[in-house]
C-alpha cells in the first residue's frame, strides 16, 4: 500500500483559494492551518464573570424560554439547567477556555435542536475548519460506499480526485466513524444525525463546535477510475491536514423574528458554494431570460424539452419511459430566504408564481419539487406557496410558547394592552396572552397553538399549477423547510419522495439572545437579561410548531416528516445530477392520472344568472361558487360543458367573481370511493364577461 503526504498539494489549493479572496467578496479571508489557529485562540481569554455571565444567561433562556425543555427531558434524559449549575459551580475546575467552551456546547448539544446552540466568541465565531475534498454516499444503511464528489480547485493529485472511493477514516470504517461523530452532533432523529455527522468529517462551523480533535486525517482509499490506476481495487493511504478559514462568510441576519432556519447548516452550504462551485457564484449569460430564475439563489428550474443550464440538470432526464409523451417539470428552492426585511415573503411568493405558470405551459404533467439541503428560512415564505398547488383552503402550521414564571409574567404585564398601540415586541407575545395566564389552572407545558402566517395571506393566491406535484426530501431538510414539507403533506398536495427515512425534524421558530433582550424592552423588566460578551451568541427555540390536516396535533421537532417512497442514493445519482432519482420520480408522476379544469368564458345574464362554460378533463363534479356562496353543483363529462349558474339571493348585484372548484372519484384504501377536490379556477368579471384572476 503507497502512503502518501497531501500537505503540500493542500497547501497549494489554500493559496489559490487565497488568492481569489477580493473576487469571493471576502477581502479579510486568512486561512490558517488548524496548530496556528488554535494557538491564536489560545491567546484570547475569557474573565470569570464573562463565564459567570454566559452561563447565567443561557440558564436563563434554557430553563424560562425554551419550547421544547420538557420534551426533550423526556426524550433524551437530559437537564441542560442542571448541568448549567454545575458548570457555574465548578468554573475554577477548567484550566482554559477550550475546556469551558467544551462544556457549554456539550450541555446544548443534547438537546439535539439545532435551533437551540451556544455560539462561540471571537475567534472561533466566523471561522471554518475544512479538508480539501467534499463525499457524498450511495447505498442501503451499513453498507454505503463513499466517494468523493468535489476537491479544491488547485488540489490537483493525481488519484484522489472527484468518483474515488474513502474505505478507512483514522483506520476506521468510514459509516462507523461518522455514526461515531452523528453523536457528537445536533441531529434530533436517526437520518439527520448521519447527515449531519457526514458533513462534519469534512468541515465544521467552529462557531457551533470545537475544531478538530487531530491537526490531520489519514483516508484509505480506492483511486477514482478515470485516474491513472484507472479504478484498480488497490487502495492507497493519504494524509490531509486541516485547514481554518477566519472572516470568510457575511453573517446571516433575520430582520423578522418570524423565520426558521438552521443557521450552522446554512453557513456550511455557503461554504460548500464558495470552496467547490465558485464558478456557479456568478449568473451565466442567458439569451432567454424565463429560463432561469430572476433569483437564482433561491430557485432552479428545468422541464421536458428545455434548454440545459451550466451545472444544472440534464432536461432529458425529466421523462418516463412508460409516458414518453409526458412533460415534466423540476424546480429546486434552495432556501426559503430571500429579502430580510420582506417578512411576509411577497417577492419570493411572487417568484414562485411565475416560475409555476411556465411549469403549467411547459411541463403540465407533473412537477418535481425538490428542498433536499434547503436549511429554512421566512416561515410565510413556507406556508404561502403552497396554495399555488392545491386547491384545499391552506391551515398555517400552529406555534406554542412554553409555560413558564418569566412566560406568564410577561402576558400578565400585557394582560390590559390594547393591540393597537403595542410595541413591535409586544405584538410577538400578544396573540399567546391569555393562554399564558390560563396555563397556571391548565397545567399545560406550552399554550395553545397560534398562527405565525396569516391565513389570508397563506389564501390569498388561485392555484396555478393544476398538474400533480411529487416533493423530494432529505434529512438535510431543517426548520421552515420542515414546516413546508409538514404543509405539503398535511394538505394532501402530493407524494413525498426521501432519499432519507424523514426530514432533520427541527419544528420550531427561533430567536436569538440579542432578538429576545430586544424584544423584552419595555415589556419585562423582571426578566435579568443583559448582553452577552465579546459577541458570543446563544440560541433558542422560542416557539414551538404543531401540525394541522391529518396529521392535527403532532409535533414536528425530533420527528420530521415521513417520507411515502423511499429510493436509495445510487452512485449515478451523487455523480450524474441525481438521474436515478429523476427517473423514479417521473416514473411516479407518469403514472398519476390527469386532469385540467379551464373556465372557458363566464358571462352575467340579464335574468339573474351567469352562464358559464368550462372544459374538462378527468373529472367528475364541479361546484360554482359566486362572489364566495356556493350556488349550484353539476355533474360533467370531458370536453366542453355548458352551465347556467343562478345569483338569485346574492347580496350584492352584479357578482364580481365566479370560481369554480372540482372533484374526481378516488378510491381510498380506508375509505372506500370518495369525492376529492382536485381542481379550481377563479375569474373575476369586467362589464359582464369573466377575465383570468390576477
Amino acid at each position: 500500500m503507497i502512503f502518501e503526504d497531501g500537505s503540500d498539494t493542500t497547501l497549494a489549493a489554500r493559496q489559490l483559494l487565497l488568492s481569489n479572496k477580493d473576487h469571493l467578496n471576502c477581502p479579510h479571508l486568512e486561512l490558517l492551518g488548524l496548530p496556528q489557529f488554535l494557538e491564536r485562540a489560545q491567546a484570547v481569554r475569557l474573565t470569570r464573570h464573562e463565564k459567570e455571565t454566559l452561563v447565567e444567561q443561557a440558564t436563563i433562556l434554557i430553563d424560562q424560554f425554551y419550547a421544547h425543555l420538557p420534551f426533550k427531558r423526556a426524550r433524551y434524559a437530559t437537564d441542560p439547567v442542571q448541568r448549567f449549575r454545575l458548570l457555574l459551580a465548578q468554573l475554577d475546575h477548567h484550566p482554559n477556555d477550550r475546556t469551558f467552551h467544551d462544556q457549554m456546547i456539550q450541555a446544548f448539544l443534547r438537546l439535539r435542536d439545532a435551533h437551540t446552540y451556544y455560539g462561540l466568541p471571537a475567534p472561533y465565531r466566523g471561522s471554518f475548519a475544512f479538508l480539501p475534498f467534499r463525499m457524498d454516499c450511495f447505498g442501503e444503511p451499513r453498507h454505503r460506499k463513499f466517494l468523493v464528489t468535489n476537491v479544491l480547485d488547485g488540489f490537483d493529485h493525481p488519484r484522489f480526485g472527484v468518483g474515488a472511493e474513502i474505505i478507512l477514516w483514522q483506520g476506521m470504517p468510514l459509516e462507523l466513524a461518522i455514526e461515531r461523530e452523528a453523536d457528537r452532533g445536533f441531529g434530533c432523529n436517526r437520518a439527520a444525525r448521519f447527515v449531519r455527522g457526514m458533513k462534519q468529517m469534512t468541515k465544521r462551523d467552529l462557531t457551533l463546535a470545537l475544531p478538530p480533535d487531530e491537526y490531520s486525517v489519514v483516508l484509505q482509499y480506492i483511486p477514482y477510475k478515470d485516474g491513472p490506476s484507472k479504478g484498480s481495487p488497490e487502495q492507497f493511504c493519504i494524509a490531509l491536514p486541516w485547514s481554518v478559514a477566519m472572516a470568510f462568510l457575511p453573517e446571516i441576519q433575520r430582520v423578522t423574528s418570524r423565520s426558521s432556519l438552521n443557521q450552522s447548516l446554512a453557513e456550511l452550504k455557503q461554504l460548500s458554494q464558495i470552496l467547490f462551485h465558485r464558478q456557479m457564484m456568478a449568473p451565466a449569460a442567458q439569451a432567454n431570460p424565463d429560463a432561469v430564475s430572476r433569483f437564482p439563489q433561491v430557485f432552479d428550474f428545468q422541464y421536458t424539452g428545455g434548454l440545459r443550464q451550466p451545472n444544472g440538470i440534464n432536461p432529458q432526464d425529466l421523462r418516463d419511459p412508460a409516458n414518453p409523451d409526458k412533460k415534466f417539470g423540476y424546480l429546486r428552492i434552495k432556501t426559503f430566504e430571500l429579502d430580510p426585511a420582506d417578512e411576509n415573503a411577497d417577492a419570493f411568493v411572487e417568484e414562485f408564481k411565475r416560475i409555476l405558470e411556465q411549469m403549467q405551459q411547459k411541463a403540465p404533467h407533473g412537477l418535481i419539487l425538490d428542498v433536499r439541503s434547503n436549511p429554512g428560512g421566512v416561515i410565510a415564505a413556507a406556508e404561502r406557496i403552497l396554495q399555488l398547488m392545491t386547491p384545499v383552503k391552506i391551515e398555517p402550521a400552529r406555534f406554542h410558547f412554553i409555560n413558564s414564571q418569566f412566560t406568564r409574567q410577561i402576558a400578565y404585564s400585557m394582560k390590559d394592552a390594547e393591540s393597537n398601540v403595542l410595541t413591535e415586541g409586544q405584538k410577538e407575545w400578544h396573540p399567546w396572552v391569555m393562554d399564558l395566564l390560563s396555563s397556571v389552572t391548565s397545567g399545560d407545558f406550552v399554550t395553545a397553538g397560534r398562527t405565525l402566517t396569516d391565513p389570508n395571506l397563506a389564501n390569498g393566491e388561485v392555484r396555478c399549477y393544476q398538474g400533480p406535484v411529487t416533493l423530494l426530501i432529505d434529512a438535510s431538510c431543517y426548520s421552515a423547510t420542515d414546516i413546508f414539507a409538514a404543509g405539503f403533506q398535511d394538505h394532501g398536495i402530493g407524494s413525498i419522495i426521501g432519499v432519507d427515512e424523514n426530514t432533520g425534524g427541527g419544528g420550531a421558530n427561533r430567536w436569538t439572545h440579542a432578538e429576545l433582550l430586544e424584544k423584552l424592552q419595555g415589556v419585562a423588566p423582571h426578566v435579568p437579561l443583559r448582553k452577552l460578551p465579546r459577541d458570543a451568541q446563544i440560541g433558542v427555540a422560542i416557539r414551538r410548531s404543531s401540525r394541522v390536516g391529518r396529521y392535527a396535533g403532532s409535533f414536528l421537532e425530533d420527528e420530521g416528516v415521513k417520507r411515502e417512497f423511499a429510493h436509495i442514493a445510487t452512485r449515478n445519482d451523487i455523480l450524474n445530477n441525481d438521474q436515478d432519482l429523476l427517473a423514479f420520480a417521473c416514473s411516479k408522476l407518469g403514472a398519476e392520472p390527469i386532469r385540467s379544469l379551464t373556465i372557458v368564458k363566464a358571462e352575467i345574464l340579464e335574468d339573474d344568472g351567469v352562464s358559464l362554460i368550462v372544459e374538462t378533463f378527468n373529472l367528475f363534479r364541479i361546484d360554482c361558487f359566486v362572489d364566495g356562496f356556493q350556488q349550484c353543483s353539476f355533474a360533467v363529462h370531458d370536453g366542453v360543458n355548458v352551465f347556467w349558474v343562478p345569483t338569485g339571493g346574492l347580496p350584492f348585484l352584479p357578482p364580481s367573481q365566479i370560481r369554480v372548484e372540482s372533484y374526481a372519484k378516488i378510491t381510498d384504501e380506508l375509505v372506500g370511493v370518495e369525492l376529492k377536490l382536485v381542481g379550481n379556477a377563479t375569474f373575476k368579471f369586467v362589464s359582464s364577461t369573466a377575465v383570468a384572476a390576477p
